[in-house]
């Protein structure tokens, strides 16, 4: 992620842990990982998903109807207006990590959109392996493409069932639909970490009817 940006997500994630925020950020974390699986420290992916954590709180977290934390951060400090459109360009999905092209740019490809990102030619290299998919952010700044820190990378044998979950999603075209289809599948890569035993494909079975959660505290979501 570019630093700019980087530094700006910290600094609105810094303000909404305050004090005066504590129960509103216990309450985000106790959906979020109710929903993606306990956060564990040794866990090898646990400061990535940390990270996720905090993107998702001020990006996407509701207390109620209205707008985001980042949102409402925005309205009261006026922020830098590149920050703005950055932060307005942020796009979640699942991406398939396509490698280094022949004009030096890293390329993804959104599973979601079927459109391909160049992320920008000073992006360092992203942890990941050609092939892999994962669950994660972009966002443009300065008129290129940047990647956010926090990546959910998914077993490769679940390609075909994940892909597959994709085309019944992308049909109903319902934001909150997608955003549920993303928690869910990043429960699963949680349960699939904790029960290495079990066969993955076992792990990763998607209820019929995309009823992904069936909880009161998705009114706290967006």
């Amino acid at each position: 992620m570019h630093e700019a940006l980087r530094y700006f997500i910290e600094k609105v994630v810094t303000f909404y842990s305050k004090k005066d925020y504590y129960d509103q950020l216990i309450d985000a974390k106790e959906f979020y990982f109710a929903h993606t699986g306990k956060a564990l420290e040794e866990d090898p992916d646990y400061e990535s998903r940390m990270s996720s954590f905090n993107d998702w709180y001020v990006l996407e977290y509701k207390k109620s109807e209205g707008s985001n934390l980042i949102q409402k951060y925005i309205e009261e400090f006026n922020p830098a207006s590149d920050l703005v459109d950055a932060v307005n360009s942020c796009e979640q999905s699942i991406y398939e990590y396509k490698g280094k092209g022949l004009l030096g740019s890293y390329a993804l490809m959104d599973l979601l959109t079927k459109k391909k990102v160049k992320l920008s030619k000073t992006h360092s290299t992203p942890s990941l392996v050609k092939g892999d998919l994962f669950i994660g952010r972009v966002a443009t700044y300065g008129g290129e493409v940047y990647l956010f820190n926090g990546l959910c990378v998914l077993p490769r044998q679940c390609r075909r069932t994940i892909t597959k979950e994709i085309k019944k999603v992308v049909i109903h075209n319902d934001p909150a639909l997608t955003d549920r289809f993303l928690l869910k599948t990043e429960e699963m890569k949680t349960r699939w970490l904790r029960y290495g035993h079990v066969n993955v494909e076992r792990i990763f079975v998607y209820p019929a009817n995309l009823n992904y959660y069936n909880s009161e505290k998705e009114t706290t979501s967006a």
